[in-house]
């Protein structure tokens, strides 16, 4: 299964369901969990936030953007709860994604903590699919980014 974690801590209740279904299901182990993380690495810590806040709250506004129109009196069977979920969406920020644990915006150090962290405290997640050119980041920095990334923090996890 495939997530964003946008809902922070939360993530632990539904992988619990998840992995719960999977096993009342027949299947053996626990499932494969992939969640979606949008990462920004630098060097220096007030760089990688002065570079990747503005990219992220562009973004976050745009995905608000594309949709309200559409949710705008709109209620279907087969999105439920959907014109909740983007008003959700209207009220994050760079902040409230970094608070929690949504994003991993840092230095090598500060996200091999975050990606640890997090993944201790929802129970654990197989794959991470990251966004790291998000919005309209510079390619520089997005290139940059997953240079370091590559490494000095995927070496802690191998």
């Amino acid at each position: 299964i495939m997530a964003i974690p946008m809902g922070g801590s939360q993530m632990a209740e539904l992988i619990g369901i998840y992995r719960e279904a999977w096993k009342s299901a027949g299947h053996e182990g626990n499932g494969r969990i992939m969640l979606a993380f949008h990462m920004y690495c630098h060097e220096d810590a007030d760089e990688a936030v002065r570079i990747a806040r503005d990219p992220l709250n562009r973004y976050l506004k745009s995905l608000v953007d594309a949709a309200k129109d559409w949710v705008d009196g709109t209620e279907s069977d087969n999105y439920r709860g959907y014109g909740k979920m983007i008003e959700a969406l209207d009220r994050e920020t760079f902040e409230s994604q970094v608070e929690k644990g949504a994003v991993w915006i840092g230095t090598p150090e500060r996200l091999t903590e975050s990606i640890r962290s997090y993944h201790d405290e929802i129970g654990g997640f197989d794959d991470a699919s990251m966004q790291i050119n998000f919005h309209d980041m510079a390619y520089e920095d997005a290139e940059q980014s997953v240079k370091l990334f590559g490494e000095k923090v995927i070496p802690a996890f191998a």
